[in-house]
């Protein structure tokens, strides 16, 4: 499987990994982070070999990468995105450059916000990509906590990762 991120300056980026579940709604990817956060520059740590679990939908404004070491789940990070194709053997998306990590604690970190709006002073987001972005922001703003116990469910449901610990 074949993540393709498109990022707002036109560049492109190619992430292999596996399927772990599809429906023509959602796809489910794993990645193994051999080398951890360091290589992504992450405000969490990241241990190396740690795995991370990427949730796509067709139709939601953000994606959701649910980091685990083992069974148990170190973060989750959502990104602003618009435009997912799922197809077989790919998922593709447009980056709308918003991200924000949600750790076990519940604390809610946004990152690149300064690079979010210089791209918009410089008109790389259409009316569309702005309104996908700011739904993101306002679901993630009031229940990006709440999203949670629907990962797990999907995750029991089509047998995707170990059950976390409580």
């Amino acid at each position: 499987m074949i993540e393709r991120k498109r990022k707002p300056d036109g560049s492109e980026r190619r992430y292999r990994c596996d399927l772990e579940y599809a429906s023509s709604s959602l796809v489910v990817v794993s990645y193994v982070m051999r080398q951890g956060g360091a290589v992504f520059g992450t405000p969490i740590d990241i241990p190396p070999g740690s795995v991370s679990y990427g949730y796509f939908w067709r139709a939601r404004p953000y994606t959701v990468y649910r980091m685990r070491d083992g069974d148990r789940i170190i973060a989750h990070r959502f990104d602003a995105v618009t435009g997912v194709r799922l197809r077989e053997g790919q998922v593709s998306y447009r980056d709308l450059a918003l991200d924000w990590w949600l750790t076990p604690e519940g604390e809610l970190i946004e990152e690149d916000r300064d690079e979010f709006e210089e791209l918009c002073r410089d008109g790389a987001f259409s009316a569309a990509d702005l309104a996908a972005a700011s739904r993101a922001e306002r679901v993630l703003a009031r229940a990006a906590d709440r999203l949670l116990p629907e990962l797990a469910a999907i995750e029991q449901r089509h047998g995707i990762a170990p059950p976390p610990r409580t």
